[in-house]
């Protein structure tokens, strides 16, 4: 676990560096996107970072508290007569001393935050963001000067940068299955502890274990068919009704008869009998 671990902290050192994020200005936790009317850019919308695919839901979790928490500690402010945005970090530092270790002490509390990730945090990004709130409370005690330092060096969005980076490849890796040194090549297999715990992968892809699949639900059972009287139609097969359902009347679906002796349809006309076919009848009796 310990090489996967160095490998992924690697590569998350060379993903900010090759996407040249300046960890201390840009927002950790909102982004702005384009809106397009008619295949043209009509403004731009503030949204929350999409959280990487693949991590496990504490992991997800994780991230998306440590980048709010770092927005509002650095930029959770802004003022018509300051240029730059700020935080409550910045405010609290105003305090002589007192603030400072305030600071300190909300900055490292951030840090225990990232470090609960699956698997933990290597040391050298543990290392790198320790050492950034320690030049933060170091810059804050420069009087005035230091607490003007403060609002631009954002160790709290720096330490954010770090985590994102760091959780983004290990996303990557987990989908991999897999994970490659950017150095020596070599590809070394995710262990588990990295995973996080059984069922909890997939929550930010949407997909759905087998497991925690619902059950269908049992369908209700069929009554017997009813049998052509009871039904007072004709006999074949129908759909059997629901138990204490009303019947529907049955529509007799038999071809008129043909009139005899003419005459209009369904309109039955009895020919006039020769009282000569009676004659052998009433002599028998």
């Amino acid at each position: 676990m310990n090489v996967a671990i160095k490998i992924l902290e690697k590569k998350a050192l060379k993903k900010l560096g090759k996407d040249k994020t300046n960890t201390n200005s840009e927002n950790p936790y909102l982004e702005k996107v384009p809106v397009y009317k008619n295949g043209k850019i009509a403004k731009y919308k503030t949204q929350e970072r999409p959280i990487p695919q693949g991590l496990s839901k504490n992991d997800a979790k994780i991230l998306r508290k440590v980048r709010r928490r770092a927005y509002r500690w650095d930029m959770g402010f802004s003022c018509c007569c300051i240029p730059v945005r700020f935080g409550w970090s910045a405010i609290i530092g105003l305090l002589p001393v007192i603030g400072d270790f305030a600071d300190f002490l909300m900055a490292l509390a951030l840090i225990k935050k990232a470090s609960k990730v699956d698997g933990g945090l290597p040391k050298r990004l543990y290392g790198m963001m320790f050492t950034n709130i320690m030049l933060d409370l170091a810059i804050g005690f420069i009087p005035l000067i230091g607490d003007i330092a403060d609002v631009f060096y954002r160790a709290n969005t720096k330490n954010a940068w770090l985590l994102d980076a760091f959780l983004t490849e290990k996303a990557k890796a987990l989908q991999a299955g897999v994970v490659q040194d950017p150095e020596t090549g070599s590809i070394v297999e995710m262990p588990d502890e990295l995973a996080g715990a059984e069922g909890d992968r997939d929550i930010e892809t949407g997909v759905t274990r087998m497991g925690t699949m619902p059950s269908l639900a049992t369908p209700a059972a069929v009554t017997p068919a009813r049998s052509a009287r009871q039904a007072g139609g004709p006999t074949g097969n129908r759909a059997a009704a629901p138990q204490g359902a009303p019947v529907a009347p049955v529509r007799n679906l038999t071809p008129p008869r043909a009139p005899i002796g003419g005459g209009l349809p369904g309109r039955q006309i009895t020919p006039k009998q020769d009282p000569r076919d009676n004659r052998g009848k009433t002599g028998r009796t």
